[in-house]
């Protein structure tokens, strides 16, 4: 079952990874009962946060004012682990789709820094210790 992941969860300038984690468990346990009703799994078809300020509120929203938003790699690397904690030992979940990671790091559209990829940011950490475990 493939479900696109960008649910807004906080809309604070920096969020707070146990906000955020209180805030996963119920989607997580609704995404949960839907799989196992369908008898299949949840793949994210597409997840991710942009690097800057509220990043885990409505990313829809703040791509059109990514010109005036300050950048906050740790925000996205926050936005990420809290991801990885709530669905990583999931059962049902068979993983995702992260947006965006550029082939030799070219691609981006005008501001790379704010972007969504984790590239050469903190969140590119955070992506390796979930993936070496």
């Amino acid at each position: 079952i493939g479900i696109s992941a960008y649910f807004p969860l906080n809309d604070a300038r920096m969020p707070d990874e146990a906000v955020l984690s209180e805030k996963w468990k119920p989607h997580n346990r609704d995404l949960r009962r839907f799989a196992y009703r369908k008898g299949k799994p949840v793949l994210f078809t597409e997840y991710g946060y942009l690097s800057v300020d509220h990043c885990a509120g409505e990313n829809w929203k703040l791509e059109k004012q990514l010109h005036r938003l300050s950048v906050n790699e740790e925000a996205q690397a926050v936005a990420l682990n809290a991801l990885y904690t709530a669905f990583w030992d999931e059962k049902y979940w068979a993983g995702g789709f992260l947006w965006k990671w550029y082939p030799n790091n070219q691609g981006h559209e005008g501001y790379p820094d704010k972007d969504y990829t984790p590239q050469d940011k903190l969140a590119e950490d955070i992506i390796k210790k979930w993936y070496s475990r």
